[in-house]
């Protein structure tokens, strides 16, 4: 007679069963995030944090499987156990490495990339030796850094630098005098000006805009339940201002005053699997459009807006949408309304002499 083995419990799943263990994601999130959810009730508040562990925890698990030095021996619990020391603890990498669990044939390399998955499960950076084909900067952690410093190094270089290809920064008196109108969305930055909206995971991106010879692309990070973590997190590895201020660029650009957008962003989540919190952020005052209120994201979001004006209509299409200078929309309008009667009337008269001559 065949006995059944008893199924594994999700956490001691291996890192290269991710994707096929059944009930991982709300262990996972329980963990992290120190919930308490029943199966019952997570169900109602899943899709707050399938983004994360669809876009992040399980692609990030599944990339450290691959290539050399794999981890896949690893299990989510031990890897779980990582996570929360960063979490609890502000020591440097080589500390770290130091309360891994011992692993049978495992060297400090893989420890090495365990650890790097670790960290880029706890923060949205794009580390350098976890594996897999992520585009974006890559955060290189040195063994005597701390977490903490290695993100204040980086929003160090957000604040100085605002563009993909490091070119055209911007002056400072573009900057102190910058004010957002209210036509200045995502939306309008889609649907006005063409630009491509790049959805990604890794915070270092966030409103980096690439400009080539055919299209113009503005990177958005939408990983705000990760974010919402932080804030919770006693030695505030990401600093608050930089939490809140992203936050307000997410309100910036998708306003939830506008129906029309509202229904573009929906169909966005369907569609790329967005954090939902991304297109629900706190309403903006009119004073909250002056970029001078934006210290660490301000340099990229003045780069947003310069080619956002920058940008002429191209196409009927974008003609009819761009109402940014009502008296040139007017003009154009006008006159294409003018060479419409004129044509019609021309064709009128014609047509009407046409017959004249056949009646004659």
């Amino acid at each position: 007679m065949n006995r059944q083995l008893a199924p594994l419990h999700p956490l001691a799943s291996r890192l290269s069963a991710t994707r096929a263990t059944a009930g991982l994601d709300r262990i996972v999130i329980n963990s992290i995030w120190n919930t308490n959810w029943t199966p019952l009730d997570y169900r109602s508040w899943q899709k707050n944090y399938s983004a994360y562990f669809d876009n992040i925890y399980t692609e990030l698990c599944t990339a450290a499987c691959s290539g050399e030095e794999r981890v896949p021996s690893y299990t989510h619990e031990q890897l779980l156990k990582i996570i929360n020391v960063l979490k609890d603890e502000d020591k440097t990498k080589d500390e770290i490495v130091l309360l891994l669990p011992t692993i049978s044939g495992f060297d400090p390399l893989h420890h090495e990339r365990v650890l790097n998955l670790a960290a880029g499960l706890l923060v949205p950076l794009n580390f350098r030796g976890v594996g897999g084909a992520r585009r974006g900067k890559l955060a290189v952690w040195r063994p005597d850094e701390t977490l903490k410093q290695l993100v204040a190094a980086e929003v160090q270089l957000w604040t100085g630098s605002n563009s993909l290809t490091a070119t055209n920064t911007p002056c400072s008196t573009c900057i102190s005098s910058t004010s957002f109108p209210r036509r200045f969305s995502a939306w309008h930055l889609r649907f006005l000006a063409g630009f491509n909206i790049i959805w990604t995971n890794n915070l270092s991106d966030h409103l980096q805009i690439l400009v080539d010879e055919v299209d113009t692309s503005v990177y958005i990070f939408h990983q705000v339940k990760i974010l919402e973590l932080h804030q919770n997190i006693a030695s505030a590895i990401i600093p608050p201002d930089v939490i809140t201020e992203t936050f307000a660029t997410l309100a910036l650009l998708f306003p939830v005053a506008n129906p029309k957008s509202r229904k573009w962003y929906r169909n966005l989540q369907e569609t790329y699997h967005l954090d939902p919190g991304t297109f629900n952020q706190p309403y903006l005052r009119q004073e909250d459009y002056n970029i001078q209120l934006f210290k660490h994201w301000g340099p990229r979001l003045s780069k947003i807006k310069r080619a956002f004006d920058d940008h002429e209509p191209n196409g009927p299409i974008q003609w009819w949408r761009d109402d940014r200078r009502p008296v040139q929309w007017w003009t154009f309008w006008t006159a294409v309304l003018v060479l419409i009667l004129t044509v019609t009337f021309g064709l009128i008269q014609s047509v009407a002499s046409i017959l004249q001559v056949l009646k004659a």
